[in-house]
């Protein structure tokens, strides 16, 4: 039991640890393996959707978030954040099948961590200076992200 609670305040620690921080420094790679920086989209808030290719609840996020990036257009980057893989074949079978047209990137191990991804799908939305303003787990919570959104690009 102590290990399972141990374990749990570590899972949440990190879940949360980038609260507040800049990370602008943080790079990832696209599905054409150009490098992308979060330094080059600051300016505007950014929307990651960190997700895997078996994972039954990105399913219905990803669409859900690409009509949002469509409401958002020229005033918030969107991007789907892929783990887990870099086959590029595979991630572009995914969005034909899963309906959405979010733009990739790669997010490795280093990624993972800066941000505490442990599980998708995990929203993190930064404000224009890079800074995470909130972490959303989980599914079906595009109002919360409309709401942060609409607070985030009026700052």
């Amino acid at each position: 039991m102590i290990n399972i609670v141990a374990a749990l305040i570590v899972s949440i620690s990190v879940a949360f640890s980038s609260y507040g921080k800049s990370l602008e420094n943080i790079k990832f790679t696209d599905t054409n393996g150009r490098t992308v920086y979060l330094s080059q989209l600051k300016g505007k808030p950014v929307v990651l959707v960190f997700w895997q290719l078996y994972c039954h609840a990105c399913k219905k996020e990803l669409p859900a978030v690409s009509k949002i990036a469509k409401q958002y257009k020229g005033k918030a980057h969107f991007y789907a954040v892929v783990i887990g893989t870099s086959d590029i074949l595979q991630i572009e079978e995914k969005k034909r099948e899963w309906k959405f047209d979010l733009p990739v990137l790669i997010a490795d191990y280093k990624v993972r961590s800066e941000f505490g991804i442990f599980g998708t799908p995990i929203t993190v939305i930064l404000d224009k200076n890079l800074k995470v303003v909130r972490k959303i787990i989980g599914s079906g919570r595009e109002k919360s992200i409309i709401k942060v959104l609409k607070r985030v690009a009026q700052e």
